[in-house]
């Protein structure tokens, strides 16, 4: 601001002016116009300040000194005044104003002189505000990519052509932009912005520079309070829901939503609900920019069966994602599969399987004429067989399966397997055991023939001479019993064992050559009993009767 001159300085001014004029000036201004002064002439000052303006002349005899100007008359009054001078305070200045100093002088024409005052005014009220539409919230929510404007409202701040009004992100400058001469007061300068992610929730504001260090002053600065906004993305698909198509009553449904993309992915919302019901059980996990949506619930007997519907949400700012699925609620229950036991081998085995309808059935990897039945003649091979029944219900084109299996249980008389001879040398630990099936699982005992003291049967022992011998093997169980022979062989550690294999094999050998002889004698004794008895008959006349014919009744 420029400082006036002092009171006295301009008072005596015009004083002193005709005295500083050479002579031959002062008689040349006698013969022209007075002349007028008006100090200051130029100057600026604070809006709402006042200034004393100083109007002087060289008028011999004024007759009247005034000043007009656009300020209300309560506003100026006179300071102070001399006979050639007059000094006067303008208050409350706030607005520019030319105001001009006349002097009536007395025999001449009037004479006036001008000054122009500058007002400047500081900054202040600033408001940062969004565009209207986006107002409708303290913290509003704006898509990425979207560009909205900021406006800065700003009040004072004269002359404009010295303001300059700044965004600020942070404490970071984005944009600047000068105020027009014209605008109104207050004044908005308008920011148009692209918004992005690093906009989220960022402080912004707006600064207002008014410069005006080439007057001698300074630069002056007000800022707006910080407002922030929030920046989202959320893609224009719905989220992706994985759910089965059908529902069976009682048993329990797994369904899961997911949606990608998502910014600030913290800030978004996922749901689920049944039938209209949002499901409070839900698991909801987060990874990277991804949401998701687990539930696992009950569907409970009482249940209708019909049509449901399963929604999945996501909101994010000021917008909704949504899909919805229709499931199928239905009952379907396993088959029953029935068959009669005990089951023995050698027996014809019934199997049935049946289901509810509409459900079909069928017995896996069996051929039958009539679905859902299986008639069998069992054998050892058959135990332990795994027969599956399957039934069948085709729901929205999708064909559903339920299995029920169970296990034969082929009851059959043991089997029993015992190797010929054991030979073992005397003193070892041995066991005496043979290999044995059947069902029930059998038992199986070994006694030595014509002895009491025989090897004790799957038990291992040290074996002695008097193990040595022949054992008669017997599996059994409820079904019946089987029997085999074994040898044991005891080779003693001071004989020499080989006369006594020798002995034993010639032994089995002729034992061997006389049952062959005796079952040759026998059969050949048979076919001569039958010829003789043939010829008898054919002596008397009488028809021969074979041993498969029967006499007629």
């Amino acid at each position: 601001m420029q400082a006036p001159k002092p009171l006295a300085v301009s008072l005596l001014l015009p004083l002193l002016l005709p005295l500083l004029l050479p002579s031959g000036t002062q008689e040349t201004s006698k013969q022209t116009q007075p002349h007028v002064w008006l100090d200051p002439q130029s100057c600026l000052i604070l809006s709402g300040s006042s200034i004393v303006l100083n109007c002087s002349t060289d008028c011999a005899e004024p007759v009247v000194i005034g000043l007009e100007t656009e300020i209300k008359p309560e506003k100026r009054i006179v300071e102070a005044s001399g006979t050639h001078w007059k000094a006067f305070r303008l208050k409350d200045v706030t607005q520019d104003n030319s105001p001009f100093c006349y002097v009536n002088c007395k025999g001449e024409s009037q004479s006036t002189a001008r000054a122009t005052i500058k007002v400047y005014e500081l900054p202040k009220n600033l408001e940062l505000k969004l565009e209207p539409s986006l107002e409708h919230s303290s913290t509003p929510w704006i898509p990425v990519g979207q560009n909205f404007s900021l406006n800065c409202h700003v009040a004072g701040g004269r002359p404009r052509q010295n303001l300059v009004v700044k965004l600020l992100q942070g404490d970071q400058e984005i944009k600047e932009k000068s105020v027009p001469d014209n605008s109104l007061d207050p004044a908005i300068v308008q920011f148009l912005v692209k918004a992005s992610r690093k906009n989220n929730e960022a402080n912004f504001s707006c600064l207002a520079e008014l410069d005006l260090r080439f007057k001698g002053l300074e630069r002056y600065r007000n800022r707006s309070a910080p407002r922030k906004f929030h920046t989202f993305v959320l893609a224009p698909e719905p989220p992706e829901l994985v759910a089965p198509k059908s529902w069976e009553k009682g048993t329990e449904l797994q369904v899961s939503c997911e949606m990608d993309k998502l910014f600030p992915v913290e800030k978004a919302h996922i749901q689920l609900s049944w039938k209209g019901q949002r499901l409070t059980q839900v698991s909801i996990s987060q990874l990277r920019d991804m949401l998701r949506a687990t539930a696992t619930f009950p569907l409970a007997e009482e249940e209708e069966e019909g049509v449901r519907e399963l929604t999945c949400s996501v909101n994010l700012g000021n917008e909704i994602r949504k899909i919805s699925k229709n499931v199928t609620v239905y009952t379907f229950q396993a088959p029953n599969l029935t068959v009669s036991e005990p089951i023995q081998e050698g027996d014809l085995m019934n199997l049935t399987c049946k289901a509810h309808p509409p459900a079909t059935v069928e017995i896996m990897e069996f051929q039958s004429d009539e679905p859902g039945r299986l008639s069998l003649i069992v054998q050892e091979k058959d135990n332990g067989r795994k027969i599956i029944c399957r039934a069948t219900l085709e729901i929205l084109g999708e064909k559903l399966n339920k299995t029920k299996s169970l296990i034969l249980n082929v009851q059959f008389l043991p089997k029993l397997n015992c190797p010929e001879v054991y030979t073992w040398q005397e003193g070892t630990e041995q066991i005496l055991q043979c290999t044995a099936r059947g069902n029930p699982e059998p038992s199986v005992k070994c006694i030595l023939e014509k002895q009491h003291n025989g090897m004790p049967y799957g038990k291992k022992h040290q074996v002695i001479r008097d193990y040595n011998g022949t054992y008669l093997c017997t599996a059994y169980n409820q079904l019946g019993e089987v029997n085999q022979t074994l040898s044991v062989l005891v080779m003693s550690q001071d004989v020499d064992p080989w006369p006594a294999v020798i002995g034993i094999l010639v032994s089995l050998v002729v034992v061997g050559i006389l049952m062959t002889m005796g079952y040759l004698y026998y059969r050949q004794q048979r076919i001569r009993s039958y010829e003789l008895k043939k010829a008898q008959e054919a002596a008397k006349g009488m028809p021969l009767m074979t041993p498969n014919t029967r006499p007629c009744p």
